[in-house]
């Protein structure tokens, strides 16, 4: 009978008492991982039912919301406004009503969006997150407002390749639709300088990766202007040149952020 080598029993059996514990462990992070999806669902549902609250809530005042948006054109020029087909006019309405009460609550789903990112932060890094929560929100509705204050211009310029001797009848669906696209364009963008902040407050990125990259930001900025605006040159510039100001600001605002984070440590 052949004599089975001491090493290969010793191997063999510290593979077998590794098993267990790497068994363990794997579905430790499989449990871990569960878990993680759970939290994200409910905070998703809770998002959704504050935003279909939200919604309702706005539908009752669409009518001077939409009114609101179509003062961007003079009383005159309203007129021109068309409904294309029955129900055109309900769903403006809805429209409407769905992004006001996105705004309106903000800063709910924010809390759950940080809510759901805090437990992977330290201590220090976790008393950011109602500033942060506060800032977001305010930050999104500053960007939207100044969306509205742009979109009197655009229209202006859009109006302009028409000839003297023609009606302009613009589709009051697809003239939301741009309005509401502008607006919530901006309302995303003036969330940058606060997103730059709290990774460099983190330690995520730096304020030299952010000027050595400045270059390859630019670019990127332009192409992503043009996929969140609508198909048009104006418009893709007006939105290029805030979210270059807005990285700019970032800069300045990681550079703060990395201060204050060497004086605390």
């Amino acid at each position: 009978m052949e004599e089975t080598p001491r090493g290969d029993v010793n191997d063999k059996s510290s593979a077998y008492r590794q098993t267990p514990s790497s068994d363990g462990e794997l579905s430790q992070n499989v449990t871990n991982f569960l878990e993680h999806l759970e939290e994200l669902r409910i905070r998703l549902i809770r998002s959704i039912l504050f935003l279909v609250g939200g919604t309702i809530i706005c539908l009752f005042f669409s009518g001077y919301l939409l009114s609101f948006i179509n003062a961007t054109f003079t009383p005159s020029e309203t007129a021109h406004l068309t409904l294309l087909h029955p129900t055109e006019g309900f769903v403006v309405r809805l429209k409407v009503a769905f992004v006001a009460g996105l705004f309106l609550t903000s800063p709910l789903w924010f809390g759950q969006l940080w809510g759901f990112i805090s437990p992977g932060l330290y201590g220090k890094e976790k008393r950011v997150i109602m500033p942060a929560i506060v800032l977001s929100a305010a930050a999104f509705i500053i960007g939207a407002a100044f969306g509205y204050t742009i979109l009197p211009y655009s229209v202006e310029y859009f109006r302009s390749f028409a000839l003297d001797n023609m009606t302009v009848n613009w589709s009051q669906g697809k003239y939301l639709d741009y309005a509401l696209r502008l607006i919530i364009a901006f309302g995303v963008v003036f969330e940058m300088p606060l997103i730059v902040y709290l990774m460099a407050r983190m330690g995520v990125v730096t304020t030299r990766q952010l000027r050595k990259y400045r270059r390859h930001v630019i670019v990127g900025l332009l192409i992503a202007s043009a996929f969140i605006t609508p198909p048009d040159v104006f418009t893709q510039i007006v939105l290029t040149v805030p979210l270059i100001i807005l990285y700019e600001t970032g800069i300045i605002m990681a550079s703060i952020a990395i201060r204050k984070t060497k004086e605390t440590t």
